[in-house]
C-alpha cells in the first residue's frame, strides 16, 4: 500500500475517532443534569434535550437524506458522505441545549456544503459563490460564538436550559438575533443564498433550501424567545420584510434559470415561519417549525424534480425544460402537484399555517393585514402561472429507461410527506 492510500484511509480513520471522542465529551462530559423533565415537557438528557423541536426538524433532515439516496447512481460516494456527515451534524443541533456544542454542531452541518460547493459542482462560478458561503459562515459565526462566551460568563453555565435574561441587557440577544436572521435568511442578509443555489449542485441545493435554511429559525426559538415580537421579529421589521419579499415574487417570476427561480420562491416563502414568531410569539415556535417542515419539502421536492428534468433536457431554462416536463402523463401529474405544494394550496401543511398567520395578522393592524395578504397572493399566483404555462402544450421526448424513473421515486416519496404531513401537525 502506498504513502497515497495510507494518507487517503487516515483522514477517514482520525475524521472518525474525532467524531466518537466530540460525542462522548459531550455527552458524558457536560451535563446540565443528568435526566430531567423540562417545562415544556422536553426530555433533557446530557448535552441534549428532546422536545417537540427537535422531532419536526430530525424527521426533516432524515427525509431528505433518504430521499437523495435514490440518486446513488448520480451522485458520486464524496457527495453522499459529506451530506451524511452535514444532515448527522444537523440532527445533533437541532437537539443540544448545551450552546458551545450547538455552535459547534451548527457549523459542521454547514461547513460540508461549503465543501462540495468547490469539489463537485461543474459550473465555472462555484468559486464566487463559495467565498459568499464563507463569508456568511465566518463572519456572523465568530460573533455568535463571543455571544455565547459572554452570556455563559454572566449566567455561569453554557446550558440552555438555565439561561434567561436576567441580570443582561437585550443588546447581546438582539445581537445574536441577527446573527441567526443572516442564516435564515431574511433581508437585507438574502443576497447570498439565489448566488449560491445557481452554482451549486442539486444536491447541495436540495440540502441548503430543505434545513440549513430552517437552522436560523431554530436559532432565534432556542435563544431569542423573550425577544421575538418586541425586537428580533417586530411588526415594523416584518412589516418592511414582507415588502421586500413581494419584490422577490417578481424577481423569480422573471428567472428562466430553473433553480435561481426556485431560489427566491424559497427565499420568500421561509418569512412565513418568521411571520409565526412575531405575531403569536414563543407560542408560536411549533407553528414556525411545522411551517419548516412542509417548506423543507416543497423546495427539496422541487428542486428534485428539477434535477431529474436537468438530465433528460440538459438545460435549466424554463423553455427547454418545458420540453422535458410536458413528455409525459407521469411527470406532468408530479410536476402540477411540485408545484402546488410550492403555491402553498391545500392539504399542504403550509396552507394551514399561512391561514392561521392571517388570522393573528388583523390583530397587529390593517396595514400589516393588508401588506400580508398581497404578500400571499402573490406568492400563489407565481407557481401557478408557471404551472398553466408549462402544461399548457405537450411535447413527445421520453424520459429514457428505469434509471430516470427509479429517481423519480424521490419524488414520490416527499410529496406523500408534504401533503399528508397536515394529518401529523
Amino acid at each position: 500500500m502506498g504513502f497515497k492510500e495510507v494518507d487517503g484511509y487516515s483522514w477517514l480513520v482520525g475524521f472518525f475517532l474525532v467524531l466518537l471522542s466530540v460525542l462522548l465529551f459531550g455527552v458524558f462530559g457536560f451535563s446540565c443534569q443528568d435526566f430531567c423533565i423540562s417545562s415544556v415537557g422536553s426530555v433533557v438528557w446530557g448535552v441534549f434535550c428532546f422536545d417537540f423541536v427537535g422531532c419536526y426538524l430530525v424527521l426533516l433532515s432524515v427525509l431528505l437524506w433518504l430521499s437523495l439516496l435514490f440518486f446513488c447512481g448520480w451522485v458520486s460516494r464524496v457527495s453522499l458522505f459529506w451530506i451524511g456527515v452535514s444532515v448527522f451534524f444537523s440532527v445533533l443541533s437541532y437537539v443540544c441545549v448545551h450552546a458551545l456544542w450547538f455552535w459547534v454542531f451548527y457549523e459542521l452541518s454547514i461547513l460540508p456544503l461549503l465543501l462540495l460547493l468547490v469539489l463537485e459542482s461543474p459550473y465555472s462560478e462555484r468559486y464566487v459563490a463559495s467565498w459568499y458561503l464563507l463569508g456568511y459562515v465566518v463572519l456572523t459565526s465568530l460573533p455568535m460564538l463571543l455571544c455565547f462566551y459572554y452570556i455563559s460568563s454572566e449566567i455561569g453555565s453554557f446550558s440552555i436550559c438555565l439561561w434567561g435574561s436576567e441580570g443582561l441587557g437585550v443588546g447581546v440577544f438582539f445581537v445574536l438575533g441577527v446573527m441567526f436572521i443572516t442564516k435564515i435568511p431574511l433581508p437585507p442578509f438574502h443576497v447570498w443564498l439565489p448566488i449560491v443555489h445557481a452554482e451549486a449542485t442539486s444536491a447541495v441545493s436540495v440540502c441548503l433550501s430543505g434545513y440549513i435554511m430552517k437552522l436560523g429559525i431554530l436559532g432565534v426559538v432556542r435563544f431569542g424567545t423573550r425577544f421575538l415580537s418586541d425586537y428580533i421579529f417586530s411588526s415594523l421589521y416584518m412589516l418592511v420584510v414582507l415588502g421586500v419579499s413581494v419584490l422577490f415574487f417578481f424577481s423569480a417570476s422573471r428567472e428562466l434559470d430553473g433553480k435561481r427561480w426556485l431560489a427566491f420562491l424559497s427565499l420568500s416563502h421561509i418569512l412565513i415561519a418568521s411571520l409565526c414568531l412575531c405575531v403569536v410569539g414563543f407560542d408560536g415556535s411549533g407553528l414556525s417549525l411545522l411551517y419548516c417542515l412542509g417548506h423543507g419539502f416543497s423546495a427539496g421536492v422541487t428542486f428534485v424534480l428539477l434535477w431529474v428534468v436537468y438530465e433528460v433536457s440538459g438545460s435549466r431554462n424554463w423553455g427547454v425544460l418545458k420540453y422535458g416536463l410536458s413528455s409525459s402523463l407521469l411527470v406532468r401529474c408530479l410536476c402540477g402537484a411540485c408545484l402546488c405544494t410550492v403555491a402553498s394550496l391545500p392539504p399542504t401543511v403550509q396552507f394551514f399555517c399561512e391561514v392561521f398567520v392571517v388570522s393573528e395578522a388583523g390583530f397587529v393592524s390593517v396595514l400589516f393585514f393588508f401588506v400580508l395578504f398581497l404578500y400571499l397572493f402573490f406568492g400563489g399566483l407565481v407557481p401557478v402561472f408557471l404551472l398553466g404555462g408549462l402544461l399548457s402544450r405537450h411535447y413527445n421526448i421520453g424520459f429514457g429507461g428505469g434509471k430516470i424513473f427509479g429517481a423519480l421515486g424521490s419524488v414520490l416519496l416527499l410529496l406523500v410527506w408534504g401533503f399528508g404531513l397536515f394529518l401529523v401537525g
